[in-house]
């Protein structure tokens, strides 16, 4: 099979192309920011945001152009949101709605083509886990960069 490389700002469009149709968009992940829950190439699947909630995790432009998958990690009262990947301990402030593309809704893990919604107890138990900065240091000692 013949593959097309892209970059994300091309990726933004058609994801924003998929929406105004209603539907989901499906992308390669790139990085490990996200681990253990998201490696390199795992394939996630966002939708357009209707409410934002303390754990989803977004498609964010920053202001520097790049674009990010992370978790929110605190909703503060100026409605801006705090962020970091689950593999990180340096947050991220002053996030806004309008710099946010996408919410998270699942992903298929490459290892085994696996397809997991973000919701459901495995889950719940995962998210509770990640919010310790006990969790989160031993996450950045195992999962090396």
């Amino acid at each position: 099979m013949e593959s097309i490389k892209t970059n994300m700002e091309l990726i933004h469009k058609l994801i924003v192309e998929a929406f105004t149709l209603g539907k989901t968009f499906t992308f390669p992940s790139k990085g490990t920011s996200m681990l253990p829950l998201l490696h390199d190439n795992d394939l996630v699947t966002v939708s357009q945001v209707k409410t934002l909630k303390k754990g989803d995790i977004v498609l964010y432009k920053r202001k520097n152009g790049q674009y990010v998958l992370h978790r929110i990690r605190k909703i503060n009262k100026d409605n801006t949101y705090t962020i970091v990947g689950d593999h990180q301990r340096v947050v991220e402030e002053g996030i806004t709605k309008e710099d946010i593309i996408a919410v998270l809704v699942s992903y298929t893990k490459k290892k085994n083509n696996k397809e997991y919604n973000l919701c459901g107890f495995k889950y719940s138990i995962y998210k509770l886990f990640i919010k310790s900065s006990i969790i989160r240091w031993f996450n950045s000692k195992v999962f090396k960069k």
